[in-house]
């Protein structure tokens, strides 16, 4: 079976024109950005794009765990990443000389970013940074070898299917002299008034088959878990201040996250020129792990056999009920009708329940493509 271990790249960030989801990013320069203007202070540009006077020296006001600065203007302070002149000064975000944390990036065509990513174990304990609302689970690397857990098997009461007893009488009280062997009818009422031995010893028959009813050997399957698994947060798509076909990113990112603005596309591929780093990420699952079916081994189940004496007739007033063992029974109780019963013995052994199959990466890929 093949299942989805993650929500489509696509429809998270569909919105995603120009957007960055990062921590702090470790001072890049300008040029480590492809197609990207640093903000500076020089800049005319407006809010709406990255404006041509820019400077080209990265300032280390501002990191990606935070997205707002100080601002010299006449309101609050500059909030980088929400595409509104918060501090009145006619820029926004990049475009504002207060954001010089933050740069232009080009967003390759067919890509989606940029953003900043987690490369890591329980990217969903991992939250992101201030600023950087959306998620996009990318799938992971290196999953873990986790069996099914199997309950256990068990058997139920044995049934068989047996033969009639047999009983064979002697004339002597020892089981000597003269004899005859008969097949005694089980679950019939006999009349013992005709019977005239004076011992007698019963075999019992033979099971021609037996079973007992498995059960168990339910399996729980814990979830697939990648010892690896990606992550990469980006911001809303309201950041600003820049080109089109840009997005305003910070330039400096905190771990746990990795160093680099990323953008990331479905399917394994080449990474576009500028974003050197690659990582590939298996986003879906082939799980076929289980149990094993129970089953119940009857090689132990047998048949017994049982002769009961009643003192009167139609199998009323019982008086001895003995097991044919083989043995000699040499003190015959006087009795009016007898009643032979077979019935199955012994148990069954159970058998399988054991965990099988594996799961393994699906042929679904994400590539994620970072620029240090």
């Amino acid at each position: 079976m093949r299942r989805s271990a993650f929500p489509s790249v696509t429809a998270l960030v569909a919105l995603l024109a120009a957007s960055a989801c990062t921590q702090d990013f470790d001072q890049f320069e300008p040029e480590l950005f492809p197609g990207s203007s640093a903000s500076g202070s020089g800049g005319s540009g407006g809010a709406g794009g990255g404006g041509g006077g820019q400077g080209t020296t990265a300032s280390t006001a501002s990191t990606a765990s935070t997205a707002s600065t100080a601002s010299s203007g006449g309101g609050g302070s500059e909030q980088c990443l929400n595409g509104d002149d918060d501090d009145d000064d006619g820029a926004v975000d990049c475009a504002d000389d207060d954001c010089g944390g933050f740069a232009c990036v080009a967003v390759p065509e067919d890509w989606q970013g940029p953003g900043v990513l987690y490369a890591g174990p329980a990217a969903a304990d991992v939250t992101c940074p201030e600023g950087f609302p959306t998620r996009v689970d990318v799938g992971g690397r290196d999953l873990l070898d986790e069996p099914a857990t199997c309950s256990a098997c068990s058997c139920g009461a044995p049934t068989a299917e047996c033969g009639a007893p047999e009983v064979t009488v002697y004339r002597g009280d020892t089981c000597g002299g003269f004899n005859l062997t008969l097949e005694v009818p089980t679950d019939e009422c006999i009349s013992a008034e005709d019977i005239d031995a004076g011992s007698y010893r019963g075999e019992a028959p033979e099971a021609d088959s037996a079973r007992c009813a498995a059960s168990g050997g339910e399996s729980t399957v814990p979830p697939p878990r990648f010892g690896t698994e990606g992550l990469v947060c980006a911001p809303g798509p309201d950041s600003g201040g820049c080109a089109t076909g840009e997005a305003c990113a910070p330039r400096e990112i905190d771990a746990p996250f990795e160093q680099g603005v990323c953008v990331w596309r479905e399917g394994e591929r080449r990474c576009p020129q500028g974003f050197d780093e690659r990582h590939v990420f298996a986003s879906s699952v082939v799980d076929d792990r289980g149990c094993t079916r129970c089953t119940c081994d009857a090689d132990g189940v047998g048949c017994a056999a049982t002769l009961t004496f009643f003192g009167e007739a139609g199998c009323e007033a019982p008086i001895e009920t003995v097991s044919f063992d083989g043995s000699c029974a040499e003190d015959t109780p006087s009795a009016a009708s007898v009643l032979a019963e077979v019935t199955a013995t012994g148990s069954c052994q159970p058998r399988g329940g054991a965990p099988t199959g594996e799961v393994a990466a699906g042929d679904d890929r994400i590539t994620v493509c970072c620029a240090r």
